[in-house]
Order: C-alpha cells, then structure tokens, then sequence
C-alpha cells in the first residue's frame, strides 16, 4: 500500500488512566479549529464521549466529524486500523489527514502500540511516532499510584503530563505529585491543564522516539533520592570507549533476561575505532540504532545510556556497563 504524501503523518499517543480527563482534552481538541486535520483512534466510538455533535457521518467504523477530522475505531488490532485510515483515504473517499491522535483505554499501557512502530517496518514508512501524553488526574493520582501498578506504568513512558483537576487540591498537592512524576519519569514535561484546557500545539512534533542525539534524560534531572522504589529511571555512564562486540553482547543478554522491565531505554555509546557516534533507543525488547555525528574531540567523548523501568538495581547495572569498557 502506497500514500501518497510526502512526509510521514505523525502519530500522537494520549494515555491516562480512568477518569483522568483523557477524553474532555480529547474533546477538546476536536472542538477548536485546528490548523490540521486529526484521525483519531479510539477503542469504542460510543463509550468514548466524543461530542456527537461532531459527527457528519458514518461509514462501518469510520465516523467524518464536521471540521473535518476522522474517527476510528481501533478493529482487530492497532497495526490493521492504522493501514484502514490509509485506506478510507485512498480508496473510501474520505479527506486525508495530516496527524493521528490515539486515545488508550484507561487500563492500557503504552508500550505495545510504541512498539507497533518498531516491528512493522511498512507502517514507519507511513507514520511517524510522535509524542505520549499522559493525563493525570492530581486528586487521585496519589492513592492510585498504589493500587494500579499501570498508572506508573503509563507515567514511565510519557513525554509531556497534563495535570488536570489541580483545582481540587491545593498548590502543595500539585507541588508533590509532579515530584512524583518527575522521580518516575525525569525527562518529561508537566503543563497544568484542568477541563482540559491545553494547548494542543505545545504538545506535538516532539518526535522523542526519533534516534537522534538529545539526552533522554539531563543529569540535573535526575535525583537517585527520591525515584520511586519500583519504576525508577537510571542513567549509566562510562568515560572510556566501548567495546562494540562486548556491548553487543552484554546489550542482548540484557534484554532477553530484563526486557520486559525496560520500558524506555536510550542510549549514546563512545564506540573504540568509531569516529561517530552510536545512538539507539527501545521500547522493551524491541530497538533501533544508528550512527550518529562524530565526537567534536577526544574529550567530548563519553557513553550514556538511560532506563526507565521497574525494579532496577543501578549498582549492578551500572557495574555490568563498565565491564563493556575497552580494556586499555
């Protein structure tokens, strides 16, 4: 299947969990005029809430809303409901798209439909992962922190947190669940946004996923004193150059045996006899990696790789990254 569109469409991921505000953001998103026209994929049209004041029409699960935006419901799986969007474009009529907007469920975590974007090479072709926001809901998130391990879970994998119903509780309550995310989730955006009123802009062509050079996560972010004792985020870090084929080696036998509790994971490796570079970054067991730009000087030189994820001893991680160190 072949679109016909220049550029790859961008593909955002709004996640929260149940009762968060997902859907009024939502909402609020298709109501304003918008500069692009937004596929939305939700799992039921009629549980989503969607204004039905929106929509013009309906074919099967595609339903064209009146500022011209679509939505879809998400079919036997996300991968298959992508390719239809393509299709209904192409062959149904309806108008093209430039961005899709994913709605999760409240229980759902992040990571599979992240990792649809590395197991189908032809589906990158066509879409470009984008950002995933997470909504967050200040009155209850600190009990449901507790209760359900998916809230953390979808606080590990989000860019940007919109913290709503901050008018509920007071400015030191605002003040301590966005340390708290921010222990989970260090490199992550807060924008305070009750009712849902967030501008949307703000929040996309963010592209975190591409493998670029950017640091996941900036040491000043990071305080090892107050992570979360389950999901934590870890950064290890090397002076020397790496040998590539123990790397390679140490890396594959990580994620066979810890995969499941890497969640994100990114990294920028001073590779020995390599002028470049190596940038790579994963959703658990799935990765991608490329050379990078070369090292400006010798000094500049340096490995880093960051995780988020659960249960993390960053002693032996860290200990089982400098063994990866070219023996000099």
């Amino acid at each position: 299947m072949v679109f016909k569109r220049p550029e790859r469409i961008p593909v955002s991921i709004l996640t929260g969990f149940l009762g968060s505000g997902k859907t009024t953001l939502l909402n609020e998103i298709l109501m304003n005029e918008q500069e692009e026209r937004i596929a939305v994929i939700v799992n039921e049209f009629g549980k989503t809430g969607i204004d039905h004041q929106l929509v013009i029409s309906s074919e099967e699960d595609i339903y064209e809303l009146n500022n011209g935006c679509l939505c879809c419901k998400v079919r036997t799986d996300l991968i298959n409901t992508l390719y239809a969007l393509i299709q209904a474009v192409e062959e149904g009529g309806h108008t093209p798209f430039d961005r899709v907007l994913i709605e999760t469920t409240g229980l759902a975590e992040p990571a599979p439909i992240a990792q649809s974007f590395f197991f189908d090479p032809e589906l990158s072709e066509i879409y470009h992962l984008d950002t995933i926001i997470t909504v967050i809901d200040c009155y209850h998130f600190p009990k449901q922190m507790h209760e359900h391990e998916e809230v953390l879970k979808q606080a590990a994998f989000a860019d940007h947190f919109i913290l709503n119903k901050t008018d509920l509780v007071s400015e030191e309550d605002v003040k301590k669940v966005s340390n708290r995310l921010l222990a989970v989730n260090p490199g992550a955006q807060i924008q305070s946004g009750s009712h849902g009123s967030v501008v949307i802009k703000d929040l996309l062509n963010k592209f975190s996923f591409d493998l670029h050079e950017k640091r996941l996560i900036e040491p000043s972010e990071l305080n090892s004193h107050h992570l979360d004792p389950d999901i934590t985020a870890i950064v290890l870090t090397s002076e020397n150059d790496m040998d590539m084929t123990a790397f390679e080696k140490w890396f594959g036998r990580i994620i066979d045996e810890k995969g499941e509790q890497m969640y994100r994971y990114k990294g920028i490796i001073s590779a020995a006899g390599f002028e470049k570079r190596i940038v790579f970054q994963g959703v658990h067991m799935l990765f991608a990696g490329k050379a990078g730009s070369p090292w400006k000087t010798r000094g500049s030189r340096k490995s880093e790789f960051v995780i988020i994820g659960k249960d993390l001893d960053y002693e032996w991680f860290q200990s089982q990254f400098k063994t990866c160190e070219k023996s000099k």
